[in-house]
């Protein structure tokens, strides 16, 4: 499992870069984990997520964003 400091510096990281729209690149991240079957790698992807979600304040996607890029 993966160190819970690594993760949240992962997610801050992600946070950092991209703003609100980091929750929609992690969930993307863990979606093409989640299609490969990827399930230890997946684990730590969605780690990642959860700690994005609780820096950008919510779960679901911003309704604010212009765009997505979730298909």
């Amino acid at each position: 499992m993966a160190n819970d400091v690594t993760v949240e510096k992962a997610a801050q990281e992600l946070f950092e870069r991209h703003g609100k729209l980091a929750v929609e690149i992690a969930y993307e991240r863990a979606e093409r984990l989640s299609r490969r079957g990827d399930q230890p790698t997946l684990g730590k992807a969605l780690m990642v997520l959860t700690e994005v979600e609780k820096l950008v304040g919510n779960t679901g996607p911003s309704p604010d964003l212009r765009y997505s890029r979730l298909h």
